[in-house]
């Protein structure tokens, strides 16, 4: 069964991972660029102190054991994103974990989730941070507990582990990979099946890059294996493993800023042989900055084609970009920009598959110390291939979040979602009003 060789892999993973780990942290605990003072040699996220407890408590070395503890109660007025029949519920979600970097790190290594219906599993491309540490080993386990008030018999435990190893040679070579596992679900999403669907998804991915000695040229390979597996058989021929290759061509024009080409290529195999098999050639040119503290970000503009296997199902083409953008406006204003055009996988069986163009921004505004706002939005549309269907999605919320200690904070928050498409049955709104509590140590 997929699922069992993907959760192997995973395991395998980090064994090797975690092996290589405490030989090369036995044999040096001080790594390149690190002060040997104890009091420095732990990097501390701007806005952090160091009072409070102190994750030595948890590791020889301060801040290698980090666990955490999350809670959340939402409140939904349409659970299942139905046009009619809207259900409403509490939903409790409990998740314990714990995560672990060597060397020390107090900063999570990982922000990255997949998308079950994006070639390659992700929506957005991953961003290779440059470090100056010579390694880093970081991994991460949460089980989630969910329950639902008036559903009992949809509650379930999700899994969620992630990986990640990153090497650099002092040649200007480096390595990073990750490894991500989820075994979790997602709602039917056709508008008329108020049921869940439960999915295993594993991420692989792999980047090297190499960097000359002038500083001006970089060069970087990329491969990504992702592997989709559903319970339910009703859903199974959306089972399908994804295979990437990208090649990049960085020059630095400015100390900061780069331009790169690149080349991205896909082959998307269902397990169910159908129609829907195909390749993806992306073209991209674009450029990259972190100019100051201020600013960073990356744009990409380019071509995309998407050849099907069978004759009968439509080839198709299109402009294809993709945003990733960080500005501090002020000490206390953060504004967050991500878009992005490409084809996506069909999650209906009489479409090969749907072109998706989406913006989410994010407006981050600091109060005092403690107190912090976020005012969310986004915007997406779908336009399916081989069925008459085209979606507008819109969304809108802002949230509160207070930081009553270093290790615990609350956030208080709204989200609206209206799904607006050319089926009805797929039209729905849903209101979600949520409390979380967080701990981390």
């Amino acid at each position: 069964m997929q699922y069992k060789r993907n959760l192997k892999r995973f395991f395998l993973t980090v064994f090797c991972i975690f092996f290589l780990s405490q030989y090369l942290y036995a044999a040096d605990d001080i790594t390149v660029d690190q002060p040997k003072s104890k009091d420095d040699s732990v990097t501390i996220p701007a806005g952090q102190s160091k009072k409070g407890i102190d994750a030595d408590v948890f590791g020889k070395k301060a801040g290698n054991y980090h666990p955490f503890l999350l809670f959340e109660e939402l409140y939904t007025d349409n659970m299942f994103a139905t046009e009619s029949n809207e259900q409403s519920s509490f939903i409790t979600t409990i998740a314990p974990g714990l995560w672990l970097a060597f060397p020390a790190n107090r900063e999570k290594m990982l922000s990255v989730e997949t998308t079950t219906a994006s070639p390659g599993g992700l929506q957005l491309s991953r961003l290779n941070k440059k470090t100056t540490r010579q390694y880093q080993v970081y991994a991460l386990y949460s089980p989630e507990l969910v329950t639902y008030s008036d559903s009992s018999g949809d509650d379930h435990v999700n899994h969620r582990a992630e990986a990640l190893f990153q090497y650099n040679f002092d040649s200007g070579l480096s390595f990073d990979f990750i490894d991500l596992f989820n075994d979790k679900e997602e709602i039917a999403g056709n508008g008329i099946t108020e049921t869940f669907y439960k999915y295993q998804d594993n991420l692989f991915d792999f980047i090297t890059t190499y960097v000359t000695p002038s500083d001006k040229l970089k060069l970087q390979l990329q491969y990504s294996n992702y592997n989709l597996d559903w319970n339910q058989e009703e859903i199974q021929y959306r089972d399908r493993q994804d295979n990437s290759i990208g090649v990049s061509v960085f020059y630095k024009f400015w100390p900061k800023t780069s331009l790169f080409a690149e080349y991205e290529y896909s082959d998307i195999d269902f397990d169910s042989g159908s129609t829907f098999d195909s390749e993806e050639n992306r073209y991209y040119g674009g450029i990259n900055w972190d100019v100051t503290a201020k600013t960073r970000g990356t744009v990409k503009l380019g071509y995309i084609d998407k050849e099907f296997d069978l004759s009968n199902a439509n080839d198709q083409d299109s402009f294809s970009m993709e945003v990733q953008t960080h500005h501090n406006l002020t000490e206390k204003r953060e504004l967050q920009i991500d878009a992005y055009r490409k084809f996506h996988e069909s999650d209906i069986e009489a479409a090969s598959s749907f072109l998706s163009t989406g913006m989410t921004i994010s407006l981050v505004q600091r109060f005092t110390e403690k107190w912090s706002g976020t005012l969310n939005a986004s915007y997406e549309n779908n336009d399916y291939n081989g069925v008459d269907r085209e979606d507008d999605l819109y969304g809108i919320g802002p949230a509160l979040s207070f930081e009553a200690k270093k290790w615990l904070k609350f956030n208080l928050g709204y989200f609206y979602y209206n799904n607006d498409s050319d089926i009805n049955s797929f039209s729905y709104t849903q209101n979600n009003l949520f409390l979380r509590a967080a701990m981390q140590f």
